[in-house]
């Protein structure tokens, strides 16, 4: 994979062989055939499932806030009703954006699922087994800063409100594939990306922006989370990662960690810190694969591995460590503010960059990298995010969060593409069949 060229139409950079198009874009229907269905803004974390006939489904959570949160450290006011409201209504998080919709929703014809620019929630594509883009539909509504989440071994997405308060949720990826379901047991927090480690019964979850990120894991016993089955998300026990010698010491080479019990009584994570657990420096992705946990923090840009079998950590990728270059361009800067990430089979990390140069770079087995693509746009006001792989392998998914269709950088809430990279080879991936939500 040579260097990136210049802009093709799309104004995406990209190596010799690779192609773009567009295929989502904020306030815009994605099939002309479906005008009451418009694209959410600030796309943020995605995944692709395969589907019985052969094609696909992409994901993609919006980061757009409601009117509760849509203007950073909410209310006490607000923050007391949202409370309330998620206790009591699954769906009902935020009585102020639900009465907006509900007043708008009134004026627009045949019950149009609306999606306010401050509402979350989480949208789908789905395309047939020849790359066609088939249909477009809400999977996710009335939710509040989705940031990343995760495709489910046993095929539905789970995804986290990013948000000091926020909950977990898991929905289907199917249109009309049943009602989403709060996860109470994976903790309030500003939650991120997901990863499941299904030989030991765990699953492994970010969080950000509180300035004292931690990082987490649910595990389960055989009894809830059988084999060759689906874990009960109702039970579980919430850990918070501790490492005993540092993180600095986790610069250096493989360092013990060691697993605590988190306090998981209904109250924000923030209130609640173990002192013992350890303060990362914004987590984002987090990928398991071949036996090890990967994450990404974005404020040090640092890439970590957790080997789960000998219960240590490293860092294995250090923007301060080494000098700048690639095997494509020896003048290549180093990867900054990383964040979502999508892994092949064969270990190759998709990091792509919140600020930074816009770029998704591949993180190779032997902890080099290389470019995969430039996405146009203010590094300062936008980012790339929902990078995955379709089931051939031969696809790339990737969002630019705030931006137009012609790339440029717009406000929170005002903008969002979507783009399909097509390569000219494959990689080994193997994403989960769509399911529907299980009947109550």
């Amino acid at each position: 994979m040579g260097p990136l060229l210049p802009p093709d139409a799309n104004g995406i950079q990209l190596p010799a062989g690779f192609t773009s198009r567009v295929v989502a874009v904020f306030n815009e229907p994605p099939l002309p055939s479906q005008p009451d269905f418009r694209w959410h803004s600030d796309p943020d974390g995605g995944a692709v499932f395969a589907t019985e006939d052969g094609g696909w489904i992409y994901v993609s959570n919006s980061e757009a806030r409601d009117a509760t949160t849509a203007f950073g450290q909410i209310p006490a006011e607000l923050s007391a009703i949202r409370r309330l409201a998620s206790r009591d209504s699954l769906m009902a998080l935020s009585p102020i954006t639900n009465a907006i919709s509900g007043l708008v929703n009134t004026l627009l014809p045949g019950g149009i699922p609306l999606l306010l620019p401050f509402a979350g929630g989480a949208s789908a594509l789905r395309f047939d087994q020849s790359g066609n883009l088939m249909d477009a539909y809400p999977v996710q509504r009335n939710t509040s800063t989705n940031c990343s989440g995760a495709a489910t071994p046993w095929g539905t997405w789970i995804n986290g409100e990013e948000i000091l308060d926020g909950y977990m949720f898991e929905c289907s990826p199917l249109r009309d594939g049943g009602e989403p379901i709060r996860l109470d047991r994976f903790g309030r927090k500003a939650h991120e990306q997901v990863a499941f480690d299904v030989e030991r019964r765990a699953i492994y979850h970010t969080e950000d922006i509180t300035g004292e990120d931690r990082f987490y894991r649910n595990v389960y016993t055989e009894n809830e989370w059988p084999s060759n089955g689906r874990p009960d998300l109702t039970r579980g026990k919430l850990q918070v990662l501790s490492v005993p010698a540092g993180i600095d010491a986790a610069r250096q080479g493989p360092t013990p960690i060691v697993w605590l019990d988190a306090i998981d009584d209904g109250r924000p994570q923030a209130d609640v810190y173990l002192p013992e657990s350890t303060i990362f420096a914004g987590n984002e992705g987090v990928w398991f694969v071949n036996g090890f946990i990967y994450f990404s923090t974005k404020v040090d840009s640092n890439v970590w591995a957790i080997d789960v079998a000998n219960g240590t950590i490293e860092s294995i990728y250090d923007p301060t460590d080494g000098p700048i270059g690639s095997p494509a361009d020896p003048a290549e800067p180093k990867m900054m503010g990383v964040d979502n990430l999508s892994m092949t089979l064969d270990g190759e990390m998709i990091v792509v960059e919140d600020g930074g140069d816009m770029r998704a770079m591949v993180l190779l087995p032997d902890r080099s990298t290389i470019p995969l693509l430039r996405l146009p746009g203010d590094a300062g006001g936008t980012e790339v995010t929902g990078p995955a792989f379709s089931p051939d392998g031969r696809r790339l998914y990737v969002s630019n969060q705030r931006a137009l269709r012609n790339g440029e950088t717009v406000s929170f809430g005002q903008g969002g593409v979507v783009y399909e990279i097509t390569m000219p080879f494959t990689v080994r991936v193997n994403p989960p069949i769509a399911r529907a939500m299980p009947a109550a």
